[in-house]
């Protein structure tokens, strides 16, 4: 609405702030208005916004610029109707004003009528000298009711006139992701390129869609193009060394990984994605100290906690795991995997009580997965604790009926009680289901094989 911001407006500003210390008004222009109260608005300071505008009614009476500051306050505050009233009286003067428009499109989408706010934007096209921003707000209604196709056109129009606005980019790829056109995609925002040769973060997003079509190496290309775009462009050595580190380049995506570090701030992520590289070419303390490094940089990444614990698990180095496991369930009690790998620690020590507290964690964490229960009635029967272990198999047969394992296991414990009318009510419901029973079962106990 203020067309020349270059103007040098401070000194209307602190003449209304000071006349706001006093019992005097002061006259200002309406351009003055426009600069105090939008000033006011893009710091949030709406009380002080509408003392400007309630100023510059008296002083500039339907003004329309003033006006549609007034009418942008009231939708701010949902106080549509009279917003919508401020429109209706500005169109009677000037039927074709853009702004108005966009405010009236801006109450139907609020108010849900996404439908009718496109319709209102398909008309302020038409009057529209500078479109980006209509094509922007037809976009995202289109966006918010799910039509990806839709929105695409509009992302798509937006970006060939502003190819550097990042959140129009990010749009466009999240309607590519959900439509899945991932070559259609690539078409497009090469069309961006053309245009915008050292656009590095189309560069960057393109090598990301060549890796949804799997074309790897035109993928490598685009992000050595966002580097060549910019060479300080952290994000282009990350997805590189991811996927060098895919194809199996260890070497060079370390280099690429440590040189991102170089340019943002430390990550546990790129931290431990240095260590993931080192474990793969046998350089194993290297492996450990980055491990250290991302855990020491982000306390809270899971990631890092695991991969250190299953560090010291494959060299069977299990009290030093377990004392790690105890740290990180000391940051995060509440985190399954973490549980998980307690009972997995404690079942390599033979510490079978540790190992049923973890179970009974997991399941009161709400994870009702199969396994979890499972491995905790087979810890049960391992120390022999056959009527625990079937009130447990049985508690797990109501989230997982019909699991054959979970009945050969009941059965096991009604035999060990001496229960044979129960154990072989479980037989049945093993023998109708034989050919979903784990072949493992009865690798553990064969005894049982004659009984089914």
């Amino acid at each position: 609405m203020l067309d020349d911001y270059s103007q040098d407006y401070s000194s209307s500003l602190r003449k209304f702030e000071e006349m706001l210390k006093t019992n005097f008004t002061y006259f200002f222009d309406a351009q003055e208005i426009e600069f105090i109260a939008l000033h006011f608005i893009d710091f949030g300071k709406i009380n002080l916004a509408k003392k400007a505008i309630k100023i510059g009614n008296r002083q500039h009476p339907n003004n329309i610029n003033i006006l549609l500051l007034k009418s942008e306050i009231l939708i701010l505050e949902d106080k549509l109707e009279s917003a919508n009233e401020i429109l209706l009286f500005i169109h009677k003067i000037e039927p074709n004003n853009q702004d108005a428009y966009i405010q009236k499109a801006t109450i139907l989408s609020k108010l849900k009528k996404h439908e009718k706010s496109i319709e209102i934007l398909g008309e302020c096209l038409k009057h529209s000298e500078y479109k980006f921003e209509v094509w922007h707000l037809i976009a995202m209604e289109y966006l918010t009711i799910g039509n990806f196709k839709k929105a695409m056109i509009y992302f798509k129009l937006c970006m060939k006139n502003e190819p550097n606005d990042h959140q129009v980019l990010y749009n466009l790829i999240y309607c590519i992701d959900n439509l899945s056109c991932h070559k259609e995609g690539i078409k497009i925002l090469n069309d961006v390129l053309e245009k915008d040769p050292y656009n590095e973060l189309v560069w960057l997003e393109v090598g990301k869609l060549y890796l949804h079509v799997k074309n790897k190496i035109k993928a490598l290309i685009a992000f050595d193009y966002a580097i060549l775009s910019d060479d300080k462009f952290s994000a282009a050595y990350v997805e590189k060394a991811k996927l060098l580190q895919k194809n199996k380049n260890f070497l060079d995506a370390i280099e690429n990984y440590q040189y991102s570090l170089t340019l943002e701030s430390p990550s546990a992520f790129i931290y431990l994605r240095i260590a993931e590289c080192f474990k793969k070419l046998k350089k194993h303390k290297l492996e450990l100290k980055y491990y250290k490094f991302s855990i020491k940089e982000d306390p809270n990444y899971e990631e890092s906690w695991l991969a250190l614990i299953e560090y010291y698990l494959n060299k069977h180095k299990f009290k030093t795991a377990l004392m790690h496991c105890n740290k990180a369930l000391k940051i995060n009690e509440y985190y399954p995997e973490y549980w998980k790998m307690y009972a997995k620690i404690n079942k390599c020590l033979n510490r079978f009580v540790s190992v049923e507290k973890a179970f009974k964690n997991i399941i009161g964490l709400g994870i009702d997965e199969l396994r979890s229960w499972s491995e905790w009635i087979d810890t049960l029967i391992s120390q022999n604790k056959w009527e625990k272990a079937y009130l447990i198999g049985k508690k797990a047969k109501k989230l997982h009926p019909n699991v054959p394992d979970l009945d050969f296991k009941i059965a096991l414990c009604y035999l060990n009680l001496g229960k044979k009318n129960e154990m072989e009510f479980y037989l049945e419901n093993v023998r109708r289901n034989i050919n979903l029973l784990s072949p493992k079962l009865l690798e553990f106990y064969p005894h049982l094989e004659v009984l089914i």
